[in-house]
This record gives structure tokens, C-alpha cells and sequence, in this order.
């Protein structure tokens, strides 16, 4: 149910000569001479606040560079110094002719399971995959 206020003329009376009482009473607000100014220069100051933060990566190229290089080291010695089972899928690949440019002849004295040079492979793959797809998700993002 709707309630709904009837006022008297007397009660109506009342209000309008209260609300013109206080409209006359509120004095006129005017801007200040540099109105105009102080808006302008409060816009420029969040535009350059806004340059000041442009995004920028957290992670260096050169550090991303340094990043690949390793994994890709590390993957090189893991297939050069792990000896490949003839019943392998890596034994299919001949990479004697580009590691052997690569050589240490360094013997550390241990040994790596074909699993974890596996899996340092795919590690190598899914990483790289992941930073082309990563940083194309962010800048279609920001851009």
C-alpha cells in the first residue's frame, strides 16, 4: 500500500515561505578569480603524474635474454652429457654435429635420467610458450 502525503494549504504556505527564507538567506557561491587556472593546472598535474607512471616491465629484456640462454645452456648440457638409450625418442635426433662445436669435455661425475632431460626439455618449451603468450596478453591489455 502507497501512503500519501496530502498537505493543507496552511502546512504548503508554511513550506514555500521556509524554502524562500533559505534561498534568500544562502549567500551566492561565486568562483574565485583563478578558477579557471587552478582546473587546468590541477589537470595537467594528474596528466603528468599519469606519464610518470607509465607501465614498465618488471623484468629487463636483457634479464629475459640472460633467462633463455641458461635454460637453453643447461638443456645442452643435460642432452650432451646424458647418455640417450637406443630405445629413447631422443636417440632418433643426431646432435653430435652441433654439440660437438659446444664441447667442455668437462666430467662432473654425474649422471641424468632420460626422464629429467625430458623434462628439462618440455620446461624449456612450456616456458617459452608461456612468456610469448603472457606478454602478448598484457599488452593487448594495456594498449
Amino acid at each position: 500500500m502507497k501512503y500519501i502525503a496530502i498537505m493543507s494549504d496552511k502546512q504548503m504556505d508554511r513550506l514555500d515561505a521556509l524554502t524562500s527564507k533559505m534561498v534568500k538567506e544562502t549567500p551566492q557561491e561565486t568562483p574565485s578569480i583563478n578558477f579557471s587556472k587552478n582546473v587546468m593546472d590541477t589537470i595537467y598535474a594528474l596528466e603528468t603524474e599519469k606519464e610518470l607512471k607509465k607501465n614498465q616491465p618488471l623484468i629487463s629484456k636483457k634479464i629475459w635474454f640472460l633467462f633463455v640462454a641458461i635454460i637453453i645452456a643447461a638443456t645442452l648440457f643435460l642432452i650432451e652429457s646424458t647418455p640417450i638409450v637406443s630405445n629413447g625418442y631422443l636417440s632418433n635426433f643426431n646432435l653430435s654435429k652441433y654439440t660437438n662445436s659446444l664441447s667442455l669435455d668437462m666430467d662432473f661425475g654425474f649422471t641424468v635420467s632420460n626422464i629429467t632431460v625430458y623434462g628439462f626439455i618440455f620446461l624449456a618449451i612450456m616456458v617459452s610458450v608461456q612468456i610469448g603468450y603472457i606478454k602478448n596478453y598484457y599488452n593487448r591489455q594495456y594498449n
